[in-house]
């Protein structure tokens, strides 16, 4: 209601008294049908709050408390609490100033309220309020702002795209136009960028005389045919520009349906004189090419690898018909038919330099020999640069010549400068040149090579009985028989008269070895000289005397080395001819002594001579778990022999072969003994294999039915293998251990740790057990890096599942050491050293 104070004060004059309460009635019903809403607010104790509202103010959404006179000013106007109202409200009442305002309270999406507001102090302490609802205009006003923004925001794209095409069309050199045709005229409009390039300056609407002006009068028929052909063809002209520059143009057209009676054609005009300038650059230089490439002894090509691997020929010239026999057409449309030219063994070599150098963008030169279509064979070399091009490619030009003449002459000079007439070897000079540069490669490499001075015995008698002629024929054979008993590699020469020597390189850097060698190499030879020759139908034999010396292991001069040989060479016909001997007293003494080794070894093996002792593998608790068999020899005269000293001669002379078997089988026939009796029926023995007994043929056979003959348990025998056997065919190694383990074998790996062998190939060998070699437990206790490999091979064990037997365990220290760090295995002088089977009794039975 409005209150009677505020009636009193709008009706009555000033000094009467109240209204009648009909009239008050009468104002409050006026007051409720004005469709603003109305309120009053006094404010009291500091608070402004509500009289009294029209009917319109109740109605008001978001006006729910003035319902309730006497409430709060914040409470009518809650929705606006967050606003400065009510401060502007506190300041009409105390000030008297008006307030009229728009108040808009938004949330995401929707819009809750828009009121125009007005305020107006009628007392000291009173304020009449009304609001009227703008929620129509503050929507139209907000779409219109969006409206607003939308087309700035396209007006802004469209100068931006028109900018960037602006732009593009400058960088390009490009241009365009439309001409717009209706009944009434014609219109033509140009682009910034066609104006650019035409020369003129920019203009949006130009005259179509002035349009066509700049095409030179040459061209202009070409250009107006662009008008009678379909849409979307290019044609080019040439345009002078108002400064007289002339430019090449490349222009297309475009026409759209009519519409409405108007017919639209575009244009697009590119400036594409710099290709035009470019490819008559290319052809003046193609034509140069060409001249030259009809001038010169050879072809030229140009040879592309592309960035995704393919290959191609260019371009080739048309001399590759005479120096290979095919057609240019034929090259480009498939460069193999030059490869196939290329003789097979030297195919390989060019194939591989090239792309190497096209890869690794170095120049290219390699010389070859080609089948020609007459049959004959010529020498070709062929020199190339290649360089990479934007595109990733990879581009060789080169140049290909016929060296057949240069080769011809190079090896006839050669020949007659470094290889003897009638034998066809290499002379003296080619062999002293081999010997000197074999010196400096035994430097380099450690390796040991051996010289060997031959002399036909009796020379001289046979030139003086039967003329030259047959001493000559008798030198050409005795030279293919040398040549036919050494390796390629080795070297073949005649030295003068009847003196040839032999030169062998890459021996083994032990000096025995090396020895054994060259002396295996002399004894073919003397076996291959032996035989008779055919000197004009009839026999005649020839023997020769053959001196050895070694070299690598000390300087020597090259005249050295032929002094030694000579002298050696000598002391062979001191000894009666036919034979050889080392230079060395103190070598051909060992040689004599290995020798005769070897005869006793074979005589020792046939009167068995050879033993088997067997030394105790104990566990940690030291107890026996099996024992190794090792073979011994008691020489009757020299007593015991070091196997140190006859297992090594036993593989260079394959006896190793039966001296294994022989140790194998003693080992089976221990087993099956042991295998009758409970105390002894849970021993193995390991046996050792050497790398050529494993290698040979029919191994695993071998061993399975020697297992069966004597009818041992094959679960207790176990192999023991060097690391040696891992540098050969390891995929073969592999294969016979499986079947050998298939039928319960065993396999240790002997000495882990001093060979070769990979940690790749060690995880996937069928190993039951490795053994760590006596040389890293020996110092175990004062060596740090001793002790850190036992650690190591023992942790790689355990992580491999395998197990680990420590050998050479001689003190109880060592043994300490060894089972702290988990190895649960040891054989050594500490529990036994090898001896008869009966030793082996004698640790299951202590005395006492």
């Amino acid at each position: 209601m409005i209150s009677s104070e505020l009636l009193t004060d709008l009706l009555a004059p000033v000094g009467e008294g109240r209204i009648e309460p009909m009239a008050q009635a009468r104002l409050q019903a006026l007051l409720d049908a004005v469709p603003v809403a109305l309120m009053e607010f006094r404010l009291q104790d500091g608070r402004l709050l509500l009289l009294a509202a029209n009917a319109a103010a109740r109605r008001t959404p978001g006006l729910g408390a003035v319902r309730n006179p006497g409430v709060d000013a914040s409470d009518v106007f809650d929705l606006l609490a967050d606003t400065p109202l009510l401060d502007q409200l506190y300041g009409v009442v105390r000030v008297g100033a008006p307030l009229d305002c728009r108040q808009v309270v938004r949330e995401p999406g929707r819009l809750l309220l828009a009121w125009d507001l007005s305020a107006r102090r009628v007392t000291s302490d009173c304020i009449v309020v009304t609001v009227r609802d703008a929620s129509e205009a503050e929507a139209l006003r907000a779409s219109s702002q969006a409206s607003e923004r939308a087309l700035e925001d396209v007006r802004r794209e469209l100068r931006e795209q028109t900018e960037v095409f602006n732009t593009m069309e400058s960088l390009a050199r490009t241009g365009h136009w439309r001409r717009i045709e209706d009944p009434g005229e014609t219109v033509l409009l140009w682009s910034p960028g066609l104006c650019n390039i035409a020369g003129f300056e920019q203009q949006e609407w130009v005259d179509p005389e002035r349009a066509v002006s700049g095409i030179l009068p040459e061209d202009r028929h070409v250009f107006e045919a662009i008008r009678e052909r379909s849409a979307g063809l290019d044609v080019e002209y040439r345009w002078r520009r108002p400064d007289g520059e002339v430019r090449w143009m490349r222009s297309r057209v475009q026409r759209t349906l009519p519409r409405d009676g108007v017919q639209v054609v575009m244009g697009v005009v590119q400036d594409v004189t710099d290709e035009h300038r470019a490819a008559e650059q290319l052809r003046e230089q193609l034509l140069f090419i060409q001249r030259i490439a009809s001038r010169i002894p050879g072809f030229i090509y140009e040879f592309r690898l592309h960035a995704d691997g393919g290959t191609s020929v260019q371009y080739i010239s048309d001399a590759v018909r005479e120096f290979m026999g095919v057609e240019p057409h034929e090259v480009t449309a498939d460069h193999g038919v030059l490869m196939h030219r290329v003789v097979a063994e030297d195919l390989p070599q060019v194939q591989r330099s090239a792309m190497m150098s096209v890869r690794k963008l170095v120049p290219w030169q390699c010389e070859y020999r080609v089948h020609m279509p007459d049959g004959s064979v010529r020498w070709h070399m062929t020199n190339a640069i290649p360089h990479r091009e934007p595109d990733g490619s990879v581009v060789s030009h080169g140049f290909t010549m016929d060296i057949t003449d240069r080769k011809r002459a190079e090896q006839e000079i050669e020949r007659l400068a470094f290889y003897d007439a009638l034998t066809g070897l290499p002379n003296r000079r080619l062999l002293l040149d081999r010997l000197q540069r074999s010196i400096a490669a035994c430097q380099r490499t450690k390796n040991l090579g051996a010289l060997l001075f031959i002399d036909l015995d009796n020379f001289k008698d046979l030139n003086d009985t039967l003329g030259h002629d047959m001493g000559d024929q008798l030198l050409a054979q005795v030279a293919t028989r040398l040549v036919g008993s050494v390796r390629e590699a080795d070297t073949v020469a005649r030295f003068g008269g009847d003196e040839f020597v032999v030169m062998l390189e890459a021996l083994a850097p032990d000096l025995q070895e090396a020895a054994t060698q060259a002396e295996t190499v002399a004894e073919k030879l003397l076996a291959s000289l032996n035989q008779p020759f055919d000197l004009d139908g009839g026999q005649h034999y020839s023997t020769p005397s053959i001196g050895i010396t070694l070299f690598g292991d000390e300087r020597l001069t090259v005249d050295e080395l032929l002094k030694r040989a000579d002298l050696a060479m000598y002391q062979a016909k001191a000894a009666g001819r036919n034979t050889q001997r080392f230079f060395d007293p103190d070598m051909q003494a060992a040689v004599n002594a290995r020798s005769n080794l070897e005869a006793d070894l074979r005589q020792g093996l046939a009167r068995g001579e050879l033993l088997v002792h067997y030394q105790p593998v104990v566990d940690h608790h030291a107890r026996l778990m099996g024992a190794e068999a090792l073979v011994r020899w008691l020489h009757p005269q020299r007593g015991m022999i070091s196997p140190g000293d006859f297992i090594p001669l036993a593989e260079q002379t394959g006896l190793i072969l039966p001296l294994g078997q022989y140790v194998l089988q003693t080992a089976c026939e221990q087993l099956q003994r042991w295998s009758q009796h409970e105390t002894t029926a849970h021993l193995s023995i390991s046996v050792n294999v050497s790398a050529r007994q494993f290698r040979q043929a029919g191994f695993v056979a071998q061993v399975l039915q020697t297992l069966k003959s004597h009818n041992a348990d094959p679960r207790k025998l176990k192999l023991e293998l060097t690391e040696s056997l891992l540098l050969g065919d390891i995929e073969d190694t592999i294969a016979r251990m499986v079947q050998l383990k298939s039928e319960g074998v065993g396999f240790a790996l002997d000495d882990f740790g001093t060979g070769y062998s990979s940690l790749s190939y060690l995880k996937r060998l069928p190993l039951d057990q490795v053994k760590i070699d006596q040389s890293f437990v020996r110092d175990v206790l004062t060596d740090p890096n001793d002790a850190a490999i036992v650690r190591t091979i023992l942790a790689l064990a355990k992580s491999l599942d395998l197990e680990v037997v420590a050998e050479g365990v001689e003190t109880t220290g060592q043994l300490s050491f060894l089972r702290l760090h988990g190895c649960e295995g040891f054989q050594g002088y500490l529990f036994g050293r090898p001896g008869p089977v009966g030793d082996i009794d004698a640790y299951l039975h202590p005395a006492g």
